[in-house]
Parts: C-alpha cells; structure tokens; sequence
C-alpha cells in the first residue's frame, strides 16, 4: 500500500490507456484518486470500476487545458479528502501533420492539453502541496513522451509540448523543492492500448519493424507506465526529483545507424538468436 492516506488527481485519467492504468493502480495502493478526463463518461467508468474494486475514487469533468477546469479538479479533490498529494498529468492531445500545414488552432491545442496542462494542475495544484507539508510526500508526474527527447517526421507540434514538459519539471523540481514538493517525468516509448492496439497488430510488417525498434523485443503496456509513476509518487522515491525517466524498452539508447544499417541490425540479431540458443 505505497500511497496508503494520499490523494492523487491523474489529470486525463478517464481514457483506456495511461491514465485508466495510473488511476486503477493508485487506487490499489491505497490513494484516494481524482479521475479528471474531458469525457465525464471516461472519468466516470475509470471511478465506478476503482470502487467496484474496493478502491476509492471521484470523478471530475475536466478539460485539461481549461483553467477553470483544472481549478475545479484540484478543489474537488481536496474537498473529498482533504489534503492532496499528488498530481500526475497525462492529458494529451496531438496534430501530426506537416508544420507548414497545422493549423494555428491544431498547434495551440497541442500545445494546451500537452504542455499548458501541466502549467495549470501546477499552478492550482502547488498552494495545496504546499499546505499539505513534507510529511505528505507531495509530488507532481508528468507523463511526456520519448518524442520529447528524440522526434518523428511531422511531430513538430507534439514533440515542442512533450519536450516543454521537461523543462517545466526540472524548473517546479528546482523551485518547489524547498517546500519537499517532488517533480518527475516519464518518457514512454509505445504503448500498446485501444488506440494504438489495431493499428500496429493489423499489419504483420508494420508490428514486426515496431518490435525491431525495442531492444527488449517487446512493446510497452499501459501498466510499465503506471508502474513507473507510481514509484515516483511514492516515498520510495523520496530524494528523487527533476528527473527524466525513460520508459521505452531501450529505445532512445540507440543511434539512427543502430535502426537502419542492415549490418548492424543483423549483427543484433545474430548474436540474439545465438544467445538464446546457448
């Protein structure tokens, strides 16, 4: 029960993927959850299946690029309990296209869900943390993206939020670590949910050059994300701030070179097939 006595608001927690697993496996270990999402039926499902669970758990209308919205979450949370916690922030909203061709409103709202979210749950969230004192364990998660740190074609506008977000926890790391306010985030490779589930799986090719791209050999799930936030949420992770945690099965280690050269790639392969034949 690592989060026993603590209230958590996972901000885009309504949705089948992250933000459902972060929420659910919170609520296990003992936390209180705020399950704010956009879609008040999402938020609403993820909370009635936490209590159906045995957890607790509210559910909050929330557009997280809303500041009244995200006003409203951070309050509702308090009021069913009392003294908030944690945030974790994985709201996401993206235009992949061409940047010659998103449009002015497509970029902004990238930008909103993706970077300006984390910016409000912060601002109306930190007063709190603050009140609630060391002895909290208070902590912020932002769930960015391992194209925060390396990028796709046309990901111009997803790539500058999840990499603004990097930048944004180590500032809340640096500044609100005198009050024992704890920021994180995590970078996750693919990860297989509802969404992204048909679209890999459909086509043999396209779901082998995806596992080729993981040195582990395998694709990410909802729950190794979730895993990953709830350590550093915890106390187990109480010296640990401003970091950037990759969760991407060894994707980001890589050169370019290491992906395409046909050499290269067979060499790995070679030595994998004779590893685990020995």
């Amino acid at each position: 029960m690592r989060m026993a006595g603590k209230v958590a608001i996972v901000s885009g927690g309504g949705g089948a993927g992250i933000g459902r697993a972060i929420a659910e496996l919170f609520a296990r270990e003992g936390a209180m959850v705020a399950v704010g999402d956009v879609e008040e039926a999402g938020a609403q499902h993820v909370a009635a299946s936490i209590e159906e669970g045995g957890g607790r758990a509210i559910a909050v209308r929330a557009d997280a690029a809303s500041a009244a919205d995200v006003e409203r979450l951070v309050r509702a949370a308090v009021e069913a309990n009392g003294r908030l916690a944690t945030v974790v922030n994985v709201a996401s909203w993206a235009a992949v296209k061409p940047l010659h061709e998103i449009t002015e409103e497509e970029w902004d709202r990238t930008i909103d869900v993706g970077l300006k979210s984390c910016f409000l749950t912060a601002k109306y969230a930190l007063p709190e943390l603050m009140r609630a004192g060391r002895q909290a364990g208070p902590s912020i998660v932002s769930i960015s993206s391992a194209n925060g740190v390396v990028t796709n074609p046309n990901f111009g506008a997803y790539s500058s939020a999840k990499a603004g977000i990097l930048g944004l926890t180590r500032n809340l790391a640096l500044d609100y670590g005198p009050y024992g306010i704890r920021a994180n985030a995590i970078c996750p490779g693919l990860v297989l949910n509802d969404r992204t589930r048909p679209r890999v799986q459909a086509d043999p090719a396209e779901w082998q050059g995806n596992l080729d791209c993981y040195p582990l050999g395998t694709i990410g799930t909802p729950e190794d994300v979730a895993h990953a936030a709830l350590y550093l949420a915890s106390d187990e992770a109480r010296w640990v701030t401003g970091v950037t945690l990759m969760v991407d099965g060894g994707l980001t280690i890589q050169s370019v070179e290491a992906l395409v050269r046909p050499s290269f790639r067979r060499r790995w392969k070679q030595s994998t097939v004779a590893n685990n034949e020995e």
